[in-house]
């Protein structure tokens, strides 16, 4: 009884935490009426409908620096990668690569027949769009695959009112905490924060543009309700077969494409209070089983 009972609680608990990084469905609010169909959340025409992740793509840059754990000038475990992409990429011409860089699709998609509103996002006389960059993201090489340990991405919103990057409005920061490849893809995870509380579009505060349903992303992140977001983007997984070191540095880019997703992560007071309670609940199972 006891081990089933302890079977139990770790199911449960094992099942609440699995419950959180499942993606949350979300909307994104424009503050204007750009287009699209009926199908609004919250049936709002400044927002788009609800959607489950956000398809992207980027050239980025790298360097790879030899450790001098392994074989010299060689690729080899422990040595570590640095990376550029998006509108922060050192190799971006401002503006024209907006087209190569940026949020290129919302899953599921606006169509004929239906599918969520995507409010006139890239198309139409209030174009409008959303891009991305990051200058720092850091992994080390496993022998498989790089392992990613830190980095910032930020998210920007950009219109046809913007002559370039500068003009781009940032919504809020993605921090890399872990990730790497996995053989078919690579996978970054991390939170997201420091949401642009002094920006806006078209009056809406940066960090209310994208919500979910239990409130904005800025909102929910910020007291009283103090909870962390967290995403998941995963992209294809670049060839390193080219690869060439020079007194002990190689430079490589790439051209990329993927998906990324949001979701809430319960407060850990919120956690703590499920463990007691199900810990509690073995207890009363325990004096009813004497």
């Amino acid at each position: 009884m006891k081990k089933l009972i302890s079977t139990l609680i770790a199911l449960s608990v094992a099942g609440s935490f699995s419950a959180t990084v499942a993606a949350d469905q979300f909307y994104i609010d424009i503050g204007l009426d750009a287009g699209g169909n009926a199908n609004a959340a919250e049936g709002d025409v400044t927002h788009t409908g609800w959607l489950d992740q956000l398809s992207f793509l980027y050239n980025s840059t790298s360097t790879i620096t030899d450790s001098g754990g392994g074989a010299a000038n060689a690729l080899s475990v422990g040595d570590t990668i640095l990376s550029k992409g998006g509108i922060l990429n050192d190799n971006f011409i401002d503006p024209t690569d907006i087209s190569i860089n940026l949020i290129d699709g919302f899953e599921p998609a606006e169509n004929t027949f239906g599918g969520p509103s995507d409010n006139g996002f890239g198309y139409g006389s209030n174009k409008w769009g959303l891009t991305f960059g990051f200058d720092d993201l850091m992994g080390t090489w496993n022998g498989a695959g790089f392992t990613y340990t830190s980095g910032t991405i930020s998210m920007y919103y950009y219109d046809n009112t913007m002559v370039n990057s500068a003009g781009f409005i940032r919504l809020f920061d993605l921090n890399v905490m872990s990730g790497g490849d996995t053989g078919n893809a690579t996978v970054l995870n991390g939170m997201l924060t420091n949401f642009g509380a002094l920006s806006s579009v078209n009056l809406v505060d940066a960090g209310d543009v994208f919500n979910f349903a239990a409130g904005s992303f800025g909102d929910l992140s910020g007291p009283p309700n103090n909870q962390m977001i967290s995403f998941n983007a995963s992209q294809d997984t670049q060839s390193l077969n080219n690869l060439s070191f020079t007194n002990g540095v190689a430079t490589t880019a790439g051209s990329h494409n993927g998906s990324i997703n949001f979701s809430t992560v319960p407060e850990p007071a919120s956690l703590a209070i499920l463990s007691l309670g199900l810990l509690g609940f073995a207890g009363a199972k325990r004096r009813k089983a004497k």
